[in-house]
Order: C-alpha cells, then structure tokens, then sequence
C-alpha cells in the first residue's frame, strides 16, 4: 500500500523522490534476477514502488504549489497592509500641512503685530520726549525675532528650509546675549527692560 504523505513540516522531496526512484530500479533488478533464474518475483513490488515514486513527485508538485499560494497570499496581505499604512501617513501628512499652513499665517499675523507694537512703542517714548531705543527698534526687533525663530525651528530645519535660510542659533545663549532658556517674552523683556524703566518711570519722564 502506498503510505499517505500528509505532513506540516517540509520533506526533503528530491531526496525521498531519488529514494523512491532507487527503491524501484532496485525492485526491477530483482525482479530480471529472478527472471532469469528461473524464481517467482510479487511484481506486486514494481506497482507498489511505482505508485509510491509518483506519489512523491504528485506531493512533491503540490508542496510547491502551496508553497506559491501561501507567498502569493503573505505578499498580497503584505501590500494591504502597506496600502493601509500609506492611507494613514497621506492623511497624517494632509494634516501637517494644513496645520502648518495654519501656523505660517498665525506666525504672520503675529510678527506683523510685533513690529506694528513695537514702532508705536517707540512713536510712544519719543512723544514723551525721549529717544526711541534700539532695542525696540525694527532692525533690532527682527534681528531678535530671526535669532529665536532660528533657535526653535534649527532642531526641525538645520540651517536652511528649501530656500529659507536660518542664522546659527545654538544655545545656551544666543547672537544676541538672550538665553534660550528663558522664553521669548522673557528674553525681550529682559533685553528691554533698561531702557523701557527710564520712560516709564515718572520721575524720568521730562514734564
């Protein structure tokens, strides 16, 4: 009887194809012998071997043929996975941009209120009979303002962002003799506070 090959693991086909295949030249060779000496042979054997030689090759085509399917699948499987990846890291990047497009404008808005502050804070000190600073001077204000944008945006952009470019700002102190830190209200405060106590101050002020 040929033996069902049923088996999880994975048989070394070859080998137990060229054992079946030896098994059956050694069978016919016996089989000859006994022909030519005259001796019953159970041909029986042959058929038996045959079958058993062609079951292997039939188990040996369709392991490979599993084999495939099961790749097929794994890549298959795979790629669905990658696409579900690659829906959610479009969907996380469609929402940097439209926050960081949100930010740029906030940003805007913000430094073009800075400068606006800080030059009716200087109309301001010269109405009270004073010089405007320079610390709260435009120049000093975006040179101040770069330094620190530079300072929070280096980790993320290095030195240049396309076609932005950052001065080096590396802590603990910056070009300007802020401290990082500090925050950037608190830095500018400290780097106005000289010069804004003299006009505030009443006793300064030249009434």
């Amino acid at each position: 009887m040929t033996e069902a090959i049923t088996t999880n693991l994975q048989p070394d086909w070859e080998g137990r194809q060229r054992i079946a295949a030896d098994r059956l030249d050694e069978l016919r060779r016996e089989r000859g012998v006994a022909t030519l000496e005259g001796k019953a042979f159970d041909s029986r054997q042959i058929v038996d071997a045959e079958a058993e030689l062609d079951a292997v090759a039939a188990a040996q085509v369709e392991a490979e043929r599993r084999r495939r399917v099961d790749h097929e699948a794994a890549v298959q499987a795979r790629r669905a996975e990658l696409r579900a990846h690659l829906t959610e890291t479009l969907d996380a990047r469609s929402k940097a941009i439209t926050e960081a497009e949100l930010a740029v404008y906030k940003l805007a808005s913000a430094l073009e209120q800075l400068l606006a502050t800080s030059k009716d804070a200087c109309r301001t000190i010269q109405g009270l009979g004073f010089k405007a600073p320079y610390s709260i001077d435009e120049n000093s204000i975006k040179l101040r303002a770069s330094l620190r944008m530079a300072a929070i945006l280096g980790p993320v952009c290095g030195s240049s962002f396309g076609r932005i470019s950052f001065p080096i700002a590396r802590g603990p102190h910056l070009a300007d003799g802020t401290s990082l830190r500090d925050s950037w209200l608190e830095s500018d405060a400290l780097k106005i506070a000289s010069d804004i106590s003299k006009v505030i101050t009443p006793e300064n002020n030249h009434e």
